[in-house]
């Protein structure tokens, strides 16, 4: 049987977003019907921006708890046998940081100052003095997250692809340097159409940090005012004109979530000027 791993870090607040649920939890839950599956709370992760006991672990407790809610009985613990989840906390498996330090001593400098996290964080003129080892190491952990589980697969979107090269890149780097092959090299998984999941402003991925998301577990005033402020058609002025459904992030979001013959049936009055924003709104 074949075996995958992916990790989701307790940021912002724990909860999980639909971004979350398209991009990793669902296809989870499809896989585990004929895959080994290895979910991971990656709580030493998020140590890089939360520094405070008490925040780290109510977040972490969320994110369980937010995610068990979607798993719903596929996890062992539940005692289904319906899938092959195996979710735990990263924190609680002493290898990761075992690993992380020996794979420190096969790693080049070089390979990490290209990682984009690093990258992305000297872009916003931050003093490299400023940027704790922990972010400029991360691309290491994660590759102890990923080989200790030796998967087959990683399910990752498109932006996150770099992390699985250097994975790959340090497991041959370790095989060469000790004439062994104990990692095989993962893969990435990528499905297209959920590669990215793009936020509410029709910019930029969905993130909590970006305010960009629609909440799955908030109150439904919450949701809804998330889904009313979602991106449509700026050139479209009053509901009687003609809308387009490419880059309409509404549309988008219903290809995964409505009903297909009532999405389309939305699509086409959308096109023809017969259906209003606040109406196909209500319907997501």
């Amino acid at each position: 049987m074949k075996r995958i791993l992916a990790g989701i870090t307790p940021s912002g607040d724990g909860t999980l977003h639909i971004g979350n649920y398209l991009g990793a939890v669902r296809q989870f839950i499809e896989l585990a019907k004929s895959v080994d599956c290895f979910l991971m709370v990656a709580d030493l992760h998020a140590l890089t921006t939360i520094q405070n006991k008490e925040t780290l672990q109510k977040n972490t407790e969320t994110l369980i708890l937010n995610e068990l809610a979607l798993l719903g009985d596929l996890t062992p613990s539940t005692g289904s046998g319906q899938a092959n989840i195996t979710f735990f906390r990263q924190s609680d498996v002493l290898e990761h940081a075992e690993l992380t330090w020996i794979l420190n001593t096969v790693t080049p400098l070089g390979l990490l100052r290209r990682a984009h996290a690093y990258k992305d964080k000297l872009a916003k003129e931050t003093k490299e003095d400023d940027i704790n080892l922990g972010l400029f190491n991360y691309p290491i952990l994660m590759a102890s997250d990923i080989l200790l589980y030796k998967p087959d697969l990683v399910p990752v979107g498109k932006d996150q692809k770099q992390h699985i090269e250097i994975t790959r890149d340090i497991a041959e780097r370790f095989n060469k340097t000790y004439r062994t092959d104990i990692f095989p090299l993962p893969d990435p998984y990528i499905p297209e159409e959920v590669a990215v999941i793009m936020g509410t402003d029709g910019k930029r991925k969905m993130s909590k940090s970006l305010g960009n998301i629609i909440s799955i577990f908030e109150d439904e005033a919450v949701i809804k005012k998330q889904v009313m402020d979602t991106y449509t058609d700026p050139t479209r002025i009053h509901p009687t004109d003609p809308g387009h459904i490419e880059g309409n992030m509404v549309f988008s979001y219903l290809d995964f979530f409505g009903e297909k013959g009532q999405v389309a049936e939305y699509k086409k009055r959308y096109k023809e000027g017969k259906v209003g924003d606040v109406e196909v709104k209500e319907y997501l």
